[in-house]
């Protein structure tokens, strides 16, 4: 569990936050915890009162939660966003330990590439020709940029990220390990003898301010123009972004979602696991893309849609349920039919016949 350098007072958790504390102002924090695990002097925190018995059996001293979720005589930080308080916190008193400034002995840096003097370039990272590595921006071991690659301020790029010919970074992005952005996209024409021949990409992929992109995510550059992701959006590990796809601000993608050529996301959609889009498609703004949706076509501001192929959540409801009864509709069918077919002096069903499962 994330340790604090040195024992911190709640009054100056509550400071960095804004809050008050109800309680012991002086109660002394040691570390971050959850709350199976947690010692004593270690900060918890609840987002509801459905957690109020895994707070009974926790050990620790100190939450943060709701405001008017009983914790019983816990010191308490009252916060109406008590998740994202709590990771503000270990931001803010157990940071992750960055690595010294400056290029470390074993990285190779081009000589026309510029590094500011406060990042950090770790062992066996590459960075070619004519590249840009801003103020305190950190690229870890075996991370390689190619050539007319610019990475802006604050970034993080984790081992085994590639950035290939002229990705641009906006500032305090972070690329978790094995992100590979600017490969060529998946596109083909036939030739004279009808064989795929790889269409030339020639673009680029620019990735703005404030986004987060999983380990072993992709996104492939454009074919002539830009695949750009906007401010603030998040990305889940094994995520495919295809050439020319542009997602919006705020926008998040889950784990495992592809989304083909020209695919259009809108600021603050939101797209669950394992969902694909056909190519040239519009999620607008705000929509809801349901896990494992298949999309092949438009999804309108604010929808909401589920299934293969995906329709509104109404309809998906209706279907789930339609499903259930599946099987006692077919059995009420074959009974209406041997009916039928008795009343029309044919042969009535044997004794061997049975209804379906």
């Amino acid at each position: 569990m994330p340790r604090t350098p040195r024992p911190i007072r709640l009054a100056e958790l509550a400071a960095e936050l804004g809050c008050r504390v109800e309680g012991d102002q002086d109660f002394e924090v040691s570390g971050f915890s959850s709350l199976a695990h947690a010692q004593a002097d270690e900060l918890v925190f609840v987002r509801d009162a459905t957690h109020r018995r895994a707070l009974e059996a926790s050990a620790a001293r100190a939450v943060v939660a709701p405001p008017g979720v009983d914790v019983g005589e816990r010191s308490t930080l009252r916060s109406p966003r008590p998740g994202h308080d709590f990771s503000r916190l270990i931001r803010a008193f157990a940071p992750v330990p960055r690595p010294p400034s400056g290029v470390a002995e074993g990285a190779f840096v081009d000589v026309t590439a510029t590094v500011d003097p406060s990042a950090s370039v770790e062992p066996g990272s590459f960075i070619g020709p004519a590249c840009r590595v801003g103020a305190r921006s950190v690229v870890a071991a075996n991370a390689s940029l190619a050539a007319h690659v610019t990475v802006g301020e604050d970034c993080w790029i984790h081992s085994g990220c590639v950035l290939r010919e002229d990705t641009r970074l906006g500032d305090r992005v972070v690329l978790q390990p094995g992100v590979i952005l600017g490969g060529d996209g998946f596109g083909y024409a036939a030739d004279e003898a009808g064989h795929p021949v790889a269409i030339a990409h020639r673009g680029c992929v620019v990735i703005e301010d404030d986004v987060e992109i999983g380990a072993n995510s992709t996104v492939d550059r454009a074919t002539l123009d830009e695949t750009r992701i906007r401010r603030g959006a998040k990305i889940d590990n094994l995520v495919q972004i295809a050439h020319n796809c542009d997602i919006g601000e705020d926008a998040l993608i889950v784990a495992q979602s592809g989304l083909s050529g020209g695919t259009v996301v809108g600021r603050g959609a939101m797209i669950m696991a394992q969902a694909g889009s056909a190519g040239h498609l519009r999620i607008g703004e705000r929509a809801f893309v349901g896990a494992r949706a298949g999309l092949h076509h438009d999804v309108a501001d604010g929808a909401r849609v589920f299934g293969a192929p995906a329709v509104e959540e109404h309809g998906w409801h209706r279907t789930v349920a339609a499903l259930k009864r599946l099987p006692e509709l077919l059995r009420r069918v074959r009974r209406l039919e041997r009916s039928l077919t008795e009343r029309a002096g044919e042969r009535p069903a044997s004794e061997g016949d049975s209804d379906p499962d």
